[in-house]
């Protein structure tokens, strides 16, 4: 199946003649097989056509941020308005694409070609500082670390690390670090060999020692993980998040830190943390407050949050108060593992509350959005496109 957008460049470069002989036999064989590909083409050559569809694109929000920068650098207009031209016909020409290439030939309607979405279907994985490799989906057994003298224990959707007799006492600590990986689409839980209990949310990575050190315990995470820290007031429970850390002695938290992120969400629930930055004073935050770190920038802002709505996750729930679309479907897309596309900038920031179950379908999700009235989704595979009405 060809890619609809790499397809809508072909089409526009066929349109104006500018194809090979081979390649535009390779587009005529796919006209010829797909139903409305052709009137595609020939909207691509209609010239006052596409100078309409361009004057409405070009009143988006993304073609007023070019204008903004534009100006900005002090250059002039006309230099983003050719790509922006040919960046927005290849768009609608690819969403189109997408639509005809994907379509169901009406004889064959009653049979569902998409199966349904669903979530926490991904296989988590967990890496030995040795490179040894698991699935722990389908992990059984014990798996045993005879240097660092621990076991690695694994049912019900928990890996565990339960320390063995210490009979070498300084000689247990190992090079390197251990490695679970929940890949979008699903959640897993651990228990360190201190007992500090950590959840992980779907797309997270956390790194962590068989057995921690006589002066601290550090792990590192990229994603979201809800921390239970079991209390030792003389050994700190650290979390190296990108330039900063979250330091603790015993309390439970969440830290939010995905690549698509702009910073670093720390959120308290009980307890106390501090936030630690190279060169800058601790923050401490007391319980009901959440440190945000702008990744861009370097700086740090604290505010009182409801903490029920970034930790529902870690109980099988979405909770959204007051939240842009935008921003709801970046939590939802690692969910279910799907790409979001907005066909109209406005259905970005349109604004919803609402409490749902993780592992509904998102189908089931979508549905319960689009009876505001105010966006409608079309789900193709694990592509989303979302309209505005």
């Amino acid at each position: 199946m060809k890619n609809p957008f790499k397809f809508a460049k072909e089409l526009l470069r066929y349109s104006r003649g500018e194809l090979s002989g081979r390649e535009r036999e390779e587009v005529e064989n796919v006209l010829e097989e797909t139903e409305g590909l052709n009137e595609l083409v020939r909207e691509l050559g209609d010239k006052e056509r596409i100078k309409e569809e361009l004057r409405v694109i070009r009143t988006f929000d993304t073609e007023k941020a070019l204008k903004e920068i534009n100006r900005k650098r002090g250059k002039g207009r006309r230099l983003f308005i050719p790509w922006v031209a040919a960046a927005s016909v290849v768009v609608v020409a690819g969403m189109t694409a997408l639509f005809l290439l994907n379509r169901v030939p009406e004889k064959a309607a009653s049979v569902p070609v998409v199966a349904r979405v669903e979530p926490g279907k991904a296989k988590v994985t967990f890496e030995m500082a040795s490179g040894a490799r698991f699935v722990l989906d389908t992990l059984t057994s014990t798996i045993r670390n005879d240097r660092a003298n621990v076991a690695f224990e694994n049912s019900d959707g928990t890996l565990r690390v339960e320390e063995q007799v210490d009979t070498v006492g300084d000689n247990l600590l190992e090079v390197g670090r251990n490695k679970i990986l929940v890949p979008y689409g699903g959640t897993y839980s651990l228990i360190l060999a201190d007992g500090t209990k950590v959840y992980l949310n779907s797309g997270t990575e956390l790194e962590f020692p068989s057995r921690f050190s006589k002066e601290k315990r550090q792990v590192i995470l990229k994603g979201e993980a809800y921390f239970e820290v079991a209390r030792n007031e003389n050994k700190p429970f650290i979390v190296q998040v990108n330039e900063m850390a979250v330091k603790v002695l015993g309390t439970s938290f969440n830290v939010k830190s995905y690549v698509d992120e702009p910073g670093v969400y720390t959120t308290l629930v009980e307890g106390s943390v501090a936030i630690v930055r190279d060169g800058q004073p601790d923050k401490v935050i007391v319980p009901g407050e959440q440190a945000y770190y702008n990744k861009g920038v370097g700086t740090l802002s604290v505010n009182p949050v409801d903490v029920a709505e970034f930790i529902a996750w870690k109980d099988g729930f979405f909770l959204f108060k007051d939240l842009p679309l935008e921003e709801i479907l970046r939590i939802v897309s690692r969910w279910y593992d799907v790409e979001v596309f907005y066909v109209n900038q406005g259905a970005r920031s349109v604004v919803y509350s609402g409490k749902l179950p993780m592992y509904s379908s998102i189908e089931d999700v979508l549905r319960k959005f689009e009876i505001s009235g105010e966006v409608r989704f079309d789900l193709k595979g694990r592509v989303l496109m979302v309209y505005d009405k």
